[in-house]
């Protein structure tokens, strides 16, 4: 009698084993099902960043004329020889640096008679890639996205504080890094560097590397 007792009790342990796996298996495909679903939740388009193609509504080689019907008129910048930066400030702006979209423009052609959009760089984190890259993320982050970024140069900013400038020439995206985090991310034309129109939007930098 002894025996099969012990046997039941057995049966009835592996019994709930198997239950209790089941429901740990369960729970952790679970959590892993929870967990991709939020890493790819979509980006709001009006702040996804593709590399190589837009920042929000804006688009690389989109007229200039219809930026400025999205945008308004932009509140700095600078021109020369068919050349121009616009800067548009955020209204909701926190700290020190209001946040800012800047975009890069020259004529599309010989014709002179259209500019469109070069470069398009952006400071808010409200803006992200489809994977959740952002401003405010490191470079070890940013390298898990884009490994094939390399650093171009180094710059004293008007606090004297040192700026990296990184560019993933291929894919057409590049980054500001200070102090171990990126405040810029630039879009821009695949194989193209970033850094051909840099110091026109930052003439009081001093390269130092």
């Amino acid at each position: 009698m002894k025996s099969i007792k012990f046997a039941l009790l057995g049966l009835s342990m592996s019994v709930a084993a198997c239950q209790s796996a089941h429901k740990t298996d369960q729970h952790k495909k679970d959590s892993i099902s929870n967990l991709a679903s939020a890493t790819v939740q979509p980006v709001d388009e009006r702040f996804l960043i593709v590399a190589g193609r837009s920042v929000g509504e804006i688009t690389l080689g989109e007229d200039m004329e219809q930026v400025g019907i999205k945008l308004g008129r932009p509140n700095a910048g600078d021109a020369a020889m068919g050349k121009a930066w616009g800067i548009w400030y955020s209204d909701d702006s926190t700290g020190k640096h209001p946040n800012e979209i800047a975009i890069y423009s020259s004529y599309r052609d010989t014709s002179m008679l259209v500019k469109d959009v070069k470069q398009i760089r952006i400071t808010s984190n409200k803006f992200k890639t489809q994977d959740g890259l952002s401003t405010g993320c490191t470079l070890e982050d940013t390298k898990l996205k884009f490994s094939t970024i390399e650093k171009l140069s180094a710059y004293l900013n008007e606090e004297k504080d040192t700026v990296l400038v990184y560019d993933d020439k291929k894919d057409g995206i590049g980054f500001e890094f200070l102090k171990g985090k990126s405040i810029s991310l630039t879009v821009h034309p695949a194989n193209t560097p970033v850094n051909t129109t840099y110091l026109t939007l930052h003439p009081e930098w001093k390269l130092i590397k």
